[in-house]
């Protein structure tokens, strides 16, 4: 039996994908909500506001990043027309990985104080 070959954007498509998971994680733990699940009902711990903008731009930036990685580790295997290709391989599932994962996490209330 044999395999079909695995191409560079195979490769560049699913480390968009587990990059997305990965950023929706850290953005949920870092930036979101400390919940108090102690207690009357779940609330916000001291009446503080999740900061969802340094979510967004923690996604943008690993997004970025995993360009410049990419560029970095295959660039000159590209020809010029397939270039352009590299920034919106997997661009869909990374974005929707990280917001599926994030928003799974805060529904659960998850958050590093409750690990």
């Amino acid at each position: 039996m044999r395999l079909l070959p695995i191409s560079d954007f195979d490769i560049i498509f699913w480390l968009r994908a587990v990059l997305g998971a990965v950023g929706g994680v850290s953005s949920e733990l870092l930036f979101g909500c400390k919940i108090s699940v102690v207690g009357s009902g779940a609330a916000c711990l001291d009446g503080l506001v999740p900061d969802y903008s340094s979510g967004i731009l923690l996604a943008l930036g690993l997004f970025l990043g995993s360009y410049y990685v990419v560029r970095l580790l295959w660039g000159k295997r590209f020809t010029k027309e397939q270039m352009g290709k590299i920034y919106t391989t997997g661009v869909g599932t990374y974005a929707l990985l990280f917001i599926f994962s994030w928003i799974l996490l805060f529904t659960l209330g998850v958050s590093y104080l409750n690990l």
